[in-house]
């Protein structure tokens, strides 16, 4: 009588049971497919794998590259770019109107994998083993600015780097290409559910937001609006820097470089935030093939 009694109460009582726990699926990288917009690419198999290795210590190695026609210039700028496929980074050197050498790294998937490289070779050290193979290929030409890039992982070289206050007053510019994350506090838990982006992490990088909105320094970056799910979006981090310098978006609706479409700008001085639509994996990787003309609009 009491199972038939419980099977009854089952029945007519559904709002009783135990509610289902749900998990959210994390969306690194992103699972989600579109084709609403296009996503050009650099015709990467056309284009040489040019330049030279160079041997860093601890086993670590970059790539030299100097354009032809810029191997006579009296001066250059200096990229160096941190993640993805060299040949990109090399044919958008060789579209800029001005003259640019390249030292490329790649090595490796995470931001890890791109920190602890500088902190073991020590950010110095690294960057003066740049200059000295710049200038032993280039002996006649100045470097008048160093500027860093970094796509995606590639942000924790740029942190390592401008962690250290000596290296940090060598750099000029830096430019990250959907590439900013951190942890939530507490860790995993998203901002939509309490969370919060991990401040101590985001320091150094709003520390230089605020000299480059001086004119003191240059900083560009671009995001999507990929949700890692797991960690911050460049979206969270790119609006912790605009909330925390007191800078809004401004709507704007406009075509960016392989076909991205743009959704507002902000900025202030010589710092600047573009965003973009898009929470595909080919949305993130549009912004390293845009980095031709990214580069164009550092300020």
């Amino acid at each position: 009588m009491k199972q038939l009694l419980v099977l009854c109460l089952v029945l007519i009582l559904p709002s009783c049971r135990a509610p289902e726990v749900t998990t959210m699926r994390p969306q690194n990288p992103s699972p989600m497919a579109e084709y609403t917009r296009p996503h050009h690419r650099i015709p990467i198999d056309s284009v040489p794998d040019a330049g030279i290795t160079i041997d860093l210590s601890g086993g670590f190695q970059g790539k030299l590259y100097v354009p032809d026609k810029w191997k006579n210039e009296n001066q250059a700028a200096l990229l160096i770019h941190f993640h993805g496929d060299s040949r990109v980074a090399q044919y958008a050197i060789d579209q800029q109107s001005t003259p640019w050498v390249l030292f490329h790294c790649q090595w490796g998937s995470g931001s890890s994998a791109y920190s602890r490289p500088i902190q073991e070779l020590g950010a110095n050290a690294f960057l003066d083993t740049i200059l000295s193979a710049v200038q032993k290929m280039l002996p006649e030409t100045q470097i008048a600015s160093i500027c860093l890039s970094g796509w995606s992982a590639g942000y924790g070289a740029a942190r390592s780097l401008i962690s250290d206050a000596n290296t940090a007053s060598r750099i000029d510019g830096i430019l990250l290409l959907d590439g900013l994350h951190c942890s939530y506090v507490p860790e995993g838990k998203v901002m939509a559910e309490g969370g919060a982006i991990d401040s101590t992490q985001m320091q150094v990088f709003l520390d230089w937001a605020k000299l480059a909105a001086a004119g003191k320094k240059s900083f560009l970056f671009t995001h999507s609006s990929v949700f890692p799910g797991t960690f911050a979006s460049t979206t969270e981090t790119a609006e912790y820097l605009l909330q925390s310098l007191g800078i809004k978006r401004q709507p704007l609706l406009a075509e960016g470089p392989m076909g991205m479409q743009q959704t507002s700008v902000a900025g202030q001085g010589k710092f600047r935030i573009l965003s973009f639509a898009g929470n595909s994996a080919p949305d993130h990787v549009d912004h390293y093939h845009g980095i031709g003309a990214f580069l164009g609009e550092l300020p």
